[in-house]
């Protein structure tokens, strides 16, 4: 029941299959909006609007999003991260701006979907958003790790200060739909204590992976609504018996220094490609006992300081990316160091360069997530935080040390990773990339 119910979640429904949005089996889909939640009369019932129908199949809305929302977001942040470890976590980012159009209205409402990939930023674009939203974070985000798979944990939400009075029905759709949370917390009086209500939440809801999202001192008493969203990742690429060694090597950093850093070595067959100026590599992930397949993407420049030359042409052509990973097989000698990532971005700037501006100011329109008459302050967003942490920190690796079988042939192709390079990792089956980042010194965890 459990594959069966999978697979639908993972794979694009057909053109011609309608497809509601992803309410809780046994209750009825309805818009998104303060009316159709609140409405609890016959006569409110006949005036709420239709549910709403997603105008394309999931997996086509999900690439739309990755395109236009995705990508040139995850471009931004890491070309402003020049001097550091980074890595994002764009469709966890998706989600919580998909949660908080939920809530708006108006042009405040379409300018989100719009910067989401929604095209025009209609009523379909809503549907559309939920729709893709709704199913990464319940079917590719869902740690299955029990199952012997990646270990993932998410935590997306949006709080307001308690003087707002949100509805019912979207903090159910906060829950039901997005996986997420909609609170209040008292920004005005205990700002302090706001923030550390929030950290709480969000470290119990990643049960203790991701200890933290807001810094101290971020909330104070003009703080609007505040949305953030954390994502955790740790997989083994590999079983002990395919290590060849672990032993510490150099790893040199743009600014020409070297650091020690233990790597993991070993030759196997992988998807592997070289193109000009560049390699790229697939590393599987163990898969568990479900269907999701998630791999690593390193792309690694020829030249030492060529990280940044390479990311641009990434992030400048949307089709880049996909155009350049490997699909042929090919017996490689493979290097990579271990390394940790914990990367925290607010991501407010970067949004209003893509455009997202309205939802920032004090006349913004998020009636749909309030009670009618019951909010007088203004309601806008003040802060978009994101947080991911990635491990490629395999604990059982540490304890093997194997030496290359006697007649076993030498691989014909060399991975060494031993400079700054450039990763993405996805989910195969629905396609999502779920994060992209760069390492600069794998001897930082920050």
């Amino acid at each position: 029941m459990q594959a069966s119910s999978l697979r639908r979640g993972l794979h694009p429904r057909r053109p011609g299959a309608a497809q509601l949005f992803p309410f809780p089996v046994g209750t009825r889909p309805r818009a998104f909006s303060a009316s159709a939640a609140a409405a609890r009369s016959p006569k409110d019932a006949r005036n709420a609007p239709p549910p709403i129908i997603p105008t394309r199949p999931w997996g086509e809305a999900l690439a739309a999003a990755q395109r236009a929302f995705c990508l040139p977001l995850a471009g931004r942040v890491l070309a402003a991260s020049a001097t550091g470890n980074a890595a994002v976590s764009p469709v966890a980012v998706h989600a919580s701006l998909a949660l908080a159009a939920a809530g708006a209205r108006g042009d405040t409402r379409r300018q989100v979907l719009q910067v989401l990939g929604g095209g025009g930023g209609g009523r379909g674009a809503a549907a559309d958003a939920a729709n893709v939203a709704s199913r990464v974070v319940k079917r590719v985000l869902k740690d299955r790790s029990t199952s012997g798979g990646p270990r993932l944990a998410f935590a997306g939400g949006i709080w307001a200060d308690t003087s707002t009075s949100l509805l019912p029905g979207f903090m159910e759709a906060a829950r039901s739909v997005y996986s997420s949370t909609a609170r209040t917390a008292d920004f005005m009086n205990k700002p302090e204590d706001a923030a550390k209500q929030i950290n709480m939440w969000v470290k119990e809801s990643t049960k203790g992976t991701v200890t933290s999202l807001l810094p101290d001192g971020f909330i104070d008493q003009n703080t609007g609504l505040v949305i953030g969203s954390a994502l955790y990742f740790r997989g083994r690429w590999l079983n002990q018996t395919d290590i060849r060694s672990t032993a510490v090597q150099k790893f040199c950093c743009l600014d020409g220094t070297c650091v020690e850093v233990p790597f993991v070595e070993y030759d196997r067959t992988r998807p592997f490609a070289v193109h000009d100026g560049f390699k790229v590599i697939k590393l599987p992930y163990h898969q568990g006992k479900n269907e999701r397949k998630f791999s690593m993407y390193i792309f690694l420049p020829d030249a030492h300081d060529g990280l940044f030359e390479l990311t641009k042409k990434i992030f400048a052509e949307p089709s880049f990316l996909e155009q350049h990973l490997p699909t042929e097989k090919r017996h490689v000698d493979i290097r990579v160091p271990k390394f940790t990532v914990s990367f925290q971005v607010d991501m407010k700037e970067f949004l209003k360069e893509m455009g997202l501006e309205l939802p920032f100011l004090r006349d913004a329109d998020f009636t749909d997530m309030v009670k009618e008459d019951e909010s007088r302050s203004p309601l806008y967003l003040s802060d978009i935080l994101h947080k991911a942490i990635l491990e490629v920190n395999d604990k059982g690796i540490e304890e093997t040390s194997v030496t290359m079988g006697i007649g076993k042939p030498s691989p014909g192709e060399h991975f060494v990773a031993d400079h700054p390079f450039f990763f993405v990792i996805k989910e195969e089956v629905s396609g999502s990339v779920i994060f992209m980042g760069h390492i600069l010194d794998p001897s930082s965890q920050s």
